[in-house]
Order: structure tokens, then sequence, then C-alpha cells
């Protein structure tokens, strides 16, 4: 039973993924929009998926140090990278649905990540 979550987790989220992101690109090359936002999709689904996979591993798969790697890379350096994309979006959100909605994701997550990061700080600091 062990290897049908290891291969679920681990082969099977990334090959979905895969596919979801492939496919929304073809939408975005058959609607046409201007400078489609392929490396921004990119990053969003590296970043949502990257969380998938953790709460997939700590439910279902044994927990390592490779997942604590993606857990503190998710919080310490996702944030900042997608705040990268909503900056360099900032002036394209107006141009396509699928570039406001890469927007507000990326602004949403880095929002939401850097205040409960900054939450936690704030509580770790104030517990002392």
């Amino acid at each position: 039973m062990n290897w049908v979550a290891a291969v679920g987790i681990h082969l099977l989220v990334l090959l979905l993924g895969m596919i979801v992101f492939a496919l929304l690109c073809r939408r975005m090359r058959r609607t046409h929009i201007p400078s489609p936002p392929f490396v921004s999709y990119f990053i969003l689904f590296a970043t949502f998926g990257g969380w998938l996979m953790v709460c997939l591993t700590a439910l279902f798969w044994n927990w390592s140090g490779m997942a604590s790697l993606g857990v503190f890379s998710l919080i310490l350096v996702a944030p900042f990278v997608t705040a990268g994309v909503a900056f360099s979006l900032r002036n394209r959100r107006t141009l396509s649905a699928f570039h406001r909605s890469a927007y507000v994701a990326s602004l949403a997550y880095s929002g939401l990540a850097l205040t409960a990061l900054g939450g936690w700080l704030g509580a770790h600091f104030l517990a002392r």
C-alpha cells in the first residue's frame, strides 16, 4: 500500500499538474492574448502544487528531510518569488483575464504567506 501512496503523491500529482499547465498554456495561445503569462503560471503551479504535495505527504506518506526543505522554501522563498510575479504583472493585469488571475493569485499568496510568517515570528518573539 505504501508504494501506491508514493506513486500517487510523487508521480501522479506531478503528471496531472503538468497536463493541466500544458492545457492552460494551449488555451492561452488559442485565445491569442498578447504576451501570455506562461512563466507566471509556471511559478504559481509550482507553488500551489508544492503545497498540495506537502499536504498529501503529511497525510499519506512518511515525512522526510526533503519534505521539510519543500515547506521551508514554500514559506521563506515562494512569497518573494510570487511577489516578484505580481510586481511584473501589475501593468499587464488589464490585458486579459489570464493576466488578472495570475496577478491576483500571486498577490494573494505573497500577502497571505508573508502575513502568516510575520504573525508566527511576532508570536514567537512575544512569547519570549
